[in-house]
C-alpha cells in the first residue's frame, strides 16, 4: 500500500481532516501505532465570535480559566460574548506581554487553575507553552485560540520552558482543541508571521538530524511522518511571497502547516520531526542573552538564522565523499566554560554519560554515503535558502537578532551540548576532517 499517497491525498482537503490524518497511518510500516490527541482544530475567518460553540462540538468543560496577554486578548475580545453564549463560566488571567515561557508562571497558572476543570489559552508562543504545562501535570482539558501563526508549537505535546535560565522542553499533552479566527492571524504582525515561517524552515535540518541518529545509533524514525512534514514545509514555502500580506488564505496555509508538524511531534512521540541542531543553537542564543538580562527575539525568527548557519555547514561535508571517523574526544570543563555556573548540573547530565559512546565509527564510516544523500536531498540550497526567506520578510542578517560572529560561533560549537541527542553538529568532530568546518 502506497501509505506517502494516502498522506498527500489526506492533507489537500479544503479543511484539514485531522481523522484521516490518523487513518493515513495505520498500519504504518514504521511498526508504531500513531496517535493524538487533537480532536478538533478549525481556523477560518470569523471564529472568534464561534469559539464557544467549537468547545462544545469537543465537550470540553465549562468551567474555565482563561489566560493570555495583553497583545493578545486586545484582538479577541469579541470571544467572551461567545462563551457567555454558550454557558461557560471562567476566570481570567491577562498578563502585560508575556514574551518569556517561565516554569515559575506555568506553576502558578496551575496552582490558580485547581478549582477549574479546564485552561484555555489565548494567544501563541510563550503563552500556549506555559498553559499546556499547567493543563498536563494539573490534569486539566486544554484548547487554544491562537492569535498569530508564529511558531509550531500549537499542536505540539511538549513545552519550552525557562528555568533557572536554562532551556528545557517538558513532555506535557496536546491541546485537544485549536481555534483560529484567519482574519486576526492575517492582522498579526508581519515580523511574527516571517517567524512562523523561519519556524518551518527548521525542518529541513531536523530530518536530517534525525535521519543521522537513525543511522549512526538506530533512533527510532518514520519515513510516513517524514513525508507528513515535508509536504507541511512545501505548502508554505509555495506562498512565501504571502506571508506577510494580510491574507486570511495565506495565513490559514502557514497555521495548518504549523499545527501539521505539531501533529507529527505527537505521531512520533518525539520532537525529532520538527526540530534538530538549528533549535538547539536558537536556544543557546536565547539562555545567555537572558543570563544576560537581553530580549531573546521570537524563536522563530532564530530558528531561521540558525537554519542558515546549519545548512551551510551541513553543504559543506559533500565535499567528502570519504571520512576516517573516530570516537569523540570531548573535553566537557571546556564545555561547561560556554555556560553559567548555575547550568553546570544539567550540562553534566545531558553529556555524561557520553550519547557519542553510542556512535560505532565502523558504522558512522558505513553510514556516510547514506548521510550525505540526506544533506543532498533534504537541504535546499543555500541560495535557495535565502531566497525563501527574503520573500517571506524573515530576517537574513546575524545583525538583525542582535548576534555577533563570535556569539553565533560560540553556538554552533557548544549548542549541541544542552542537549542528549545526536545531531550531524554533534559529530562533527568524531569525522576526522582536518578542515574546520564552523566558519560562518
Amino acid at each position: 500500500m502506497d501509505y506517502t499517497f494516502l498522506l498527500s491525498k489526506s492533507l489537500e482537503v479544503e479543511n484539514m481532516d485531522l481523522r484521516a490524518v490518523i487513518d493515513s497511518f495505520q498500519s504504518c510500516p514504521c511498526g508504531r501505532e500513531h496517535s493524538f490527541d487533537l480532536k478538533i482544530y478549525e481556523a477560518d475567518r470569523g471564529l472568534v465570535h464561534k469559539a464557544g460553540e467549537i468547545l462544545d462540538r469537543g465537550n470540553f468543560p465549562k468551567k474555565l480559566y482563561v489566560v493570555s496577554d495583553e497583545n493578545a486578548i486586545h484582538v479577541s475580545r469579541e470571544l467572551f460574548p461567545s462563551l457567555d453564549r454558550c454557558g461557560y463560566r471562567y476566570e481570567t488571567k491577562i498578563y502585560p506581554d508575556m514574551r518569556y515561557a517561565y516554569m515559575s508562571t506555568a506553576t502558578e497558572i496551575m496552582r490558580a487553575a485547581a478549582d477549574f476543570d479546564g485552561i484555555l489559552s489565548i494567544g501563541t508562543g510563550s503563552v500556549n507553552d506555559v498553559c499546556r504545562y499547567a493543563a498536563a501535570h494539573a490534569n486539566k482539558a486544554f484548547a487554544i485560540f491562537a492569535t498569530a501563526p508564529s511558531m509550531d508549537g500549537f499542536a505540539s505535546d511538549s513545552a519550552p520552558l525557562i528555568d533557572n535560565n536554562f532551556k528545557i522542553s517538558y513532555p506535557c499533552r496536546q491541546p485537544s482543541i485549536v481555534i483560529a479566527d484567519t482574519d486576526i492571524l492575517a492582522a498579526s504582525p508581519a515580523e511574527l508571521k516571517a517567524a512562523g515561517f523561519g519556524d518551518i524552515l527548521g525542518k529541513y535540518v531536523g530530518i536530517v538530524d534525525w535521519k543521522v541518529a537513525h543511522y549512526t545509533v538506530g533512533e527510532y524514525y518514520c519515513e510516513n511522518i517524514v513525508s507528513l512534514v515535508k509536504k507541511a514545509v512545501a505548502d508554505v514555502v509555495a506562498i512565501a511571497d504571502k506571508v506577510t500580506v494580510c491574507d486570511p488564505d495565506a495565513a490559514k496555509a502557514i497555521m495548518d502547516s504549523l499545527i501539521l508538524t505539531g501533529c507529527a511531534m505527537q505521531l512520533a512521540k518525539c520532537t525529532r520531526p520538527a526540530s534538530g541542531a538549528e533549535h538547539v543553537v536558537s536556544h543557546f542564543w536565547e539562555i545567555h542573552k537572558l543570563e544576560k538580562g537581553i530580549w531573546p527575539d521570537f524563536h522563530g525568527k532564530k530558528v531561521g538564522i540558525a537554519t542558515l548557519l546549519v545548512t551551510r555547514i551541513y553543504k559543506k561535508l559533500l565535499s567528502y565523499p570519504s571520512i576516517s571517523p573516530h570516537k569523540e574526544a570531548l573535553d566537557l570543563e571546556e564545555v561547561l566554560s560556554h555556560y553559567s555556573p548555575k547550568n553546570r548540573e544539567e550540562i553534566i547530565g545531558y553529556n555524561v554519560p557520553n550519547p557519542t559512546d553510542a556512535i560505532d565509527p565502523a558504522v558512522l564510516k558505513a553510514r556516510w554515503p547514506d548521510i550525505l544523500t540526506s544533506i543532498r536531498e533534504e537541504l535546499p540550497d543555500e541560495d535557495v535558502l535565502l531566497d525563501m526567506m527574503q520573500r517571506a520578510g524573515c530576517v537574513t542578517e546575524l545583525s538583525d537578532v542582535n548576534l555577533t560572529p563570535e556569539f553565533a560561533l560560540e553556538a554552533l560549537r557548544y549548542s549541541p551540548y544542552m542537549r542528549r541527542r545526536i545531531t550531524l553538529l554533534r559529530i562533527l568532530d568524531m569525522l576526522g576532517i582536518d578542515e574546520d568546518l564552523l566558519t560562518l
